[in-house]
């Protein structure tokens, strides 16, 4: 099955998907709800992203999701984990 990076939105945190995760893992995959680093008043994009990241691991495949202003992040976790994915995109 999958895995899941779930990036909640502004002033929110891991605790929003609380409801999605189960039925996630019900069916088999594997979420991870990630906090992000919003309380630094220094981080930015780049460094959200790189909460996912480090949060997904070696993982794959990935489904990354974003909700509101973690919509901001998504693509740039993709990005950063897209080579890892390519591997099995059917090509």
């Amino acid at each position: 099955m999958a895995t899941f990076a779930l990036i909640h939105g502004a002033g929110g945190s891991a605790w929003d998907w609380h409801l999605v995760v189960p039925e996630l893992q019900e069916l088999g995959h594997e979420p991870i709800a990630v906090d992000l680093p919003a309380k630094e008043g220094s981080a930015g994009w780049w460094a959200y992203a790189d909460a996912v990241v480090d949060a997904v691991g070696e993982r794959q495949p990935v489904i990354v999701v974003g909700h509101s202003l973690g919509g901001f992040t998504a693509p740039l976790v993709w990005v950063r984990i897209w080579s890892i994915c390519w591997s099995w995109l059917p090509q």
